[in-house]
Parts: structure tokens; C-alpha cells; sequence
């Protein structure tokens, strides 16, 4: 590829650094209606043409089953696969809570396109966000919000030591990648749907994020803070590791589904 004269005397290392940026930037330019400087932004990285040239191989992991089911409440089909004896949802929560406990993140309308089909796309892709209380109330009859015991099984199912599986922050080698995977893969499918923040501040939408983070609920309280907070997840697109920490349970994530497997 042409190397671009803008980037010319520059390390590639600062370059893919600056591009890595693109999707958090994008995010959150587009969200302020900042449509002059998005435009700027990608079309500079597109002319270096960012790639990741650290796709090292990773390991191959399959489900040990998988299968559908049908939330009786909504008539939608989830699909499912199974890792260390539990089966997980491949999509996210499409489920309408109360008032108040869920919310859809919506950004990067298409020309043409009407507000309601852009809603209807973006949940489509990426579900619904939940506060904690919303995201206990989705789960379906039989399944539960993963508990964060849950979260590390199936951490360890993707590589993760238990020593690691343990530790807050980001931790792991291959798990935030391989979560990614489509049926190729893993099957899980996980999503950087962004989320929903309940602190007010100047930074123009509380929806943050989308394309470039994915945060994922666990029902587990952190008790260390009180009973106001509860562990979570989060992957990021530019990381193969999984970070675990505990938030505000009034802000919104993601959430995806458990249940024992049965046989």
C-alpha cells in the first residue's frame, strides 16, 4: 500500500496508536453532531488504511453444544452455545423491562433511512442496554443473568488461568477476542454495543462508546461498595483481554443469559 505524505515521518506504531482511536472517536463525534470533524478523522486513517498487524493465531475453541429457544414473553429466538457445562445466550437481551430500567443506544443513521428503522436496526445488532434491575428482569424463564462465578467459567473455557480469572482489570490472553467470534469461532457473538452512563456531566450523550466497547452485566454484587454496585465486563475491539471491575448499578449495559446445561 502507498504509504499517505501525511503520515510519512511518522512511527507506524504512533500512526496505528492514533487509528486505533478511530472507533471511541467516531463514537463520540457523531453522538455531538460534530459531522466536519468525523468526516476529517476517517478519511485521514482510511488514506494510511489502519490495520492490526498483531493478528497472532489464536487458539481454536468450539462450543460443546449448542441450540434456540424461544422467549415465551416476545416471541424472540435466541440462539445459544455451551462452554464449561453452561449454556450461554449469542445475543444480546432484546427484552422490554419497566420504565426506566432499559434504553437503546442509537447512533449512525443511514441517508434515507427513518428514525424508527434505525431503532429497529440497532436493536436488531445490539439489544437493548439495562440498568442492574433491567437486566434482572429480562432474563427469560430458566436462564438468569450470568453470575461473575459464570463470567470466569466461561473465561476459563477461553483460556484463561483461574489465577487470572481472579484478578480485577483487564486480565487474560485471548478471551476478549476470542468472545468476538462468530460461528466460525466460539459462536458467542459478543457485541461493543457501549452503554449508558448515570453520571451527569457536559459530555454531551450519556449513550458512550458503540463500536468500540461492549459492557456486560453480572448479577453479582460488589459488596466491597456497598449495595450499589455490581461486577461487570468489558471488552474493547482493539484488546484480546477481558476487564472485570464493578459499577453503578443505575447505569446501562448489556446483559446475556445462563442457564445449567441440562445434559
Amino acid at each position: 500500500m502507498k504509504e499517505n505524505t501525511i503520515f510519512g515521518k511518522l512511527p507506524k506504531s504512533m500512526i496505528k496508536k492514533s487509528c486505533e482511536l478511530l472507533p471511541i472517536l467516531a463514537s463520540t463525534l457523531n453522538s455531538m453532531r460534530s459531522t466536519v470533524a468525523l468526516v476529517t478523522i476517517l478519511v485521514v486513517c482510511m488514506s494510511y488504511g489502519c490495520s492490526n498487524d498483531d493478528n497472532a493465531s489464536l487458539p481454536t475453541v468450539k462450543p460443546e453444544a449448542s441450540g434456540t429457544f424461544v422467549d415465551p414473553r416476545d416471541g424472540f429466538n435466541y440462539n445459544w452455545v455451551r462452554f464449561n457445562g453452561l449454556d450461554w445466550t449469542v445475543e444480546n437481551s432484546h427484552f422490554q423491562t419497566s420504565e426506566n430500567t432499559y434504553g437503546v443506544y442509537v447512533l449512525n443513521q443511514t441517508i434515507g433511512e427513518t428514525s424508527e428503522e434505525t431503532t429497529a436496526r440497532t436493536i436488531a445488532k445490539y439489544g437493548y442496554l439495562y440498568t442492574y434491575e433491567g437486566a434482572l428482569e429480562a432474563a427469560p424463564e430458566g436462564w438468569r443473568v450470568p453470575t461473575d462465578n459464570d463470567w470466569k467459567k466461561l473465561e476459563e473455557a477461553l483460556g484463561t488461568s483461574t489465577e487470572d480469572a481472579d484478578k480485577t482489570d483487564w486480565r487474560g490472553q485471548n478471551a476478549g477476542t476470542l468472545m468476538t467470534q462468530g460461528k466460525d469461532g466460539t459462536g458467542l457473538s459478543f457485541q461493543y454495543s457501549g452503554y449508558w452512563t448515570a453520571t451527569t456531566s457536559s459530555f454531551g450523550s450519556p449513550y458512550r462508546l458503540m463500536g468500540a466497547y461492549g459492557f456486560y452485566w453480572t448479577a453479582t454484587e460488589d459488596t466491597s461498595k456497598g449495595d450499589a454496585f455490581s461486577y461487570y465486563r468489558k471488552i474493547v475491539y482493539n484488546s484480546p483481554q477481558v476487564f472485570r471491575y464493578s459499577g453503578d448499578k443505575k447505569n446501562m449495559l448489556s446483559v446475556r443469559f445462563v442457564r445449567d446445561a441440562s445434559n
